[in-house]
């Protein structure tokens, strides 16, 4: 059940996934906090209208979900392109089936070729590449409105999920627990390499993604550690316009 009574609704998510509703604040860094303690599951959300993330600001539907690997984090790290392929479904499976859901490498979210969002990952602190991490923490940003644009074409790059008629966010929460879950069992059972392939055809700039998750690009070979450093899609205060 939700942390708080003034959740929109009660999710319906698979087990060992555990939500907390935060009626205010930051879901990502919330799911660090709760991460040593709760352990893998942990689920925290948060949805607002503009408003509530300041004066002139987007609104908001951002969740994080902690994950417990079982292998060094230079492989576990893997687990980020598993996310980005359950958080493309998922909005795939809430929109109409003529949208085109692609990524933006390595962890930003394209509808239609517009800015909806992304993904970022937090490592347990001071974690070797050779060791396992205590825990790992995928949180995702979209667009909820842009109410506050008095002209939203003004900003061609982005949309919103209300402006494309996503009724029911948390549906997308929903959905993005059961295909993560599912796309860890594929990797159980067919390995990386399958998941990856599907996650490169998806780029919107091309490219193949090889086993230890590195972009192989037209003339160079960039890092998945190195690339999540970089958040091309977001400002400081979260999804970029």
């Amino acid at each position: 059940m939700p942390d708080d009574l003034s959740a929109p609704r009660v999710l319906l998510l698979p087990p060992p996934f555990t939500d907390h509703w935060l009626a205010r604040g930051d879901p990502f860094a919330h799911a660090c906090t709760l991460a040593p303690e709760h352990g893998a599951g942990t689920l925290v959300w948060h949805t607002d209208a503009g408003a509530g993330f300041g004066a002139g600001q987007a609104g908001r539907f951002d969740f994080a979900v902690v994950l417990e690997p079982n292998t060094p984090l230079a492989q576990a790290r893997c687990a980020f392109i598993l996310g980005m392929l359950a958080l493309g479904d998922a909005v795939a499976a809430h929109c109409p089936p003529e949208r085109a859901v692609s990524f933006d490498w390595p962890s930003g979210l394209l509808l239609d070729a517009g800015r909806l969002g992304g993904m970022r990952l937090c490592v347990a602190p001071h974690t070797a590449e050779d060791a396992v991490p205590d825990w790992m923490v995928l949180g995702v940003e979209l667009i909820a409105d842009r109410d506050h644009l008095l002209d939203p074409g003004s900003h061609p790059a982005s949309l919103s999920l209300k402006e494309e008629d996503f009724t029911d966010p948390p549906a997308i929460l929903e959905s993005f627990a059961a295909y993560l879950m599912l796309n860890f069992d594929r990797m159980t059972h067919g390995g990386f390499a399958p998941l990856a392939a599907r996650y490169s055809g998806q780029l919107a700039s091309g490219g193949h993604l090889t086993e230890s998750g590195d972009l192989h690009g037209s003339d160079c070979v960039t890092g998945l550690k190195d690339a999540l450093e970089l958040t091309a899609w977001r400002s400081a205060n979260g999804p970029a316009l």
